[in-house]
């Protein structure tokens, strides 16, 4: 199984540059392009949110016609730039999208992963909250295939990244509850989320939770007391998820790679097949 992570894409509406600089469909087309040049290809393509720039039925309209010449499948969950109701008129035909119910959480059973997606907005508000209600939802999903390797995906992380500007951390509430949640369903093999525009991993509820890289304009690792949240010009990227049946010693493992997004030159071979093509 290769599941692709995309995150925070941000789209805005055509002609339009987030923040002056960033042609972030382009950018889109772009990793669609990559992910398309992919061999062997995903078999699913996953956003963990922040489609939009600012949710509205113009913009996931907009993202729609670039996502849709993804050769994969693609499904979505929302982060805090997006919109619940413009998500559901533009999305609601997809097997995937609840159309009742006031969160957009499913559960994608048919891969050798089984995959959950959480919504951890709250309208109108940067954090994220996992609230009583929505744990209860997880708690359960989990509890209905208690033998299947489990990832669950939401937008915000549920751990503290290390920055210290308004991404420092990403549920306002529900963090340790969560937490403790996993450690009861040990089949998790990983926790994936967005929202903080560049590749963290850290340890959490008793297995690895990790955030993806953005695929428009990444933020810097600022640590420091003034608190900055800068924008980088370091290369956008998409997150490779491998699920490996075989892997040794410990069985069956999922695996993740980063892969940039730019222009670069071609691929040199220095191997196929375990024989020497290209001599050092």
């Amino acid at each position: 199984m290769i599941l692709v992570q995309i995150t925070d894409t941000h789209i805005d509406e055509p002609g339009t540059l987030v923040y002056g600089h960033f042609d972030t469909a382009r950018a889109l087309e772009d990793a669609v392009a990559a992910i398309n040049a992919m061999d062997p290809g995903p078999g699913l393509v996953l956003h963990t949110g922040d489609i939009a720039s600012h949710g509205s039925v113009a913009r996931y309209q907009a993202f729609k016609a670039i996502a849709g010449e993804l050769t994969a499948p693609m499904v979505l969950i929302p982060g805090n730039h997006d919109d619940r109701d413009a998500l559901r008129q533009v999305f609601g035909g997809t097997p995937w999208l609840p159309t009742d119910g006031e969160y957009l959480q499913y559960v994608i059973e048919d891969h050798a992963v089984r995959i959950i997606c959480c919504d951890s907005v709250i309208a109108g508000d940067t954090p994220g909250e996992l609230c009583a209600e929505r744990l209860a939802w997880l708690d359960a999903r989990l509890g209905e295939a208690a033998d299947r390797p489990t990832i669950v995906a939401l937008h915000h992380p549920p751990f503290c990244s290390g920055m210290t500007g308004s991404s420092a951390k990403g549920l306002r509430q529900g963090g340790l509850e969560l937490d403790a949640l996993l450690r009861r369903h040990p089949q998790v093999v990983r926790v994936l989320a967005g929202h903080v525009h560049r590749p963290i991993t850290a340890a959490f509820g008793g297995t690895i939770a990790f955030a993806g890289p953005t695929t428009c304009y990444p933020f810097g690792l600022d640590t420091g007391p003034e608190r900055l949240l800068n924008v980088t010009h370091e290369p956008p990227a998409v997150a490779v998820h491998l699920w490996l049946e075989d892997a040794a010693p410990a069985g069956a493992d999922l695996v993740t790679h980063i892969l940039p997004i730019g222009e670069w030159a071609p691929p040199m071979t220095l191997l196929k097949a375990g024989v020497k093509v290209l001599a050092g």
